[in-house]
């Protein structure tokens, strides 16, 4: 039964956790304006993101779009002057003497 009210009471803190977050509100207004302790909030707030709280800590991340992975890879150029260059499975090799000649590299 203990568990139960456990339960119900972190439910009841991770909502009180995120009207505060949606209300605009400082958590000292927040809470004096809902009537809890500021310290119970952030002892609370410490407790559900130390324990993995799903929905307090699903608030940290950012969805990000990655661009779709090659399979060929890059041949690299390791230059006498400690330059790298990286260059494309398909490249034009005109352009790369260029580059190289840019780069003071005598190209063999």
């Amino acid at each position: 039964m203990a568990r139960h009210r456990s339960s119900e009471r972190e439910q009841y803190w991770r909502e009180v956790i995120r009207d505060q977050a949606a209300s605009g509100l400082t958590i000292s207004a927040f809470c004096r304006e809902r009537g809890v302790s500021a310290a119970s909030f952030f002892d609370w707030r410490r407790k559900l993101d130390a324990g993995g709280g799903e929905e307090v800590a699903a608030d940290k991340f950012m969805s990000i779009e990655l661009p779709p992975l090659t399979t060929q890879a890059c041949l690299e150029v390791a230059l006498p002057n400690g330059l790298r260059v990286l260059v494309p499975p398909r490249f034009d090799t005109e352009a790369l003497r260029e580059l190289l000649d840019v780069l003071g590299v005598r190209a063999c």
